[in-house]
């Protein structure tokens, strides 16, 4: 996201597609955003006067053939850990 000093390029969608990383849009008059099926976001105040935000989206993992409980925590745990590993990195 870099660009000449002062200025900040950010990705563009002007003959629309689709949008394959979740971020921050800037939309314009006239336009039409249609969300993915059961994805949200929750704005609620903060304790500390601020704002918190909560995104809800599906999230399927499909196994196929049979897992020990023990396996299913190892899925859970990889799967929530690159959720986070995402997530933080782009703060």
């Amino acid at each position: 996201m870099g660009g000449d000093e002062g200025q900040v390029v950010l990705p563009a969608f002007d003959g629309g597609g689709r949008v394959e990383r979740t971020g921050i849009a800037l939309v314009h008059e006239g336009e039409y955003v249609v969300p993915a099926v059961s994805a949200e976001a929750v704005l609620a105040p903060a304790g500390d006067g601020g704002t918190t935000i909560n995104f809800h989206f599906p999230v399927e993992v499909r196994v196929v053939g049979e897992l020990g409980d023990d396996h299913v925590q190892q899925v859970a745990a990889y799967v929530f850990g690159e959720f986070e590993r995402e997530l933080t990195s782009r703060l």
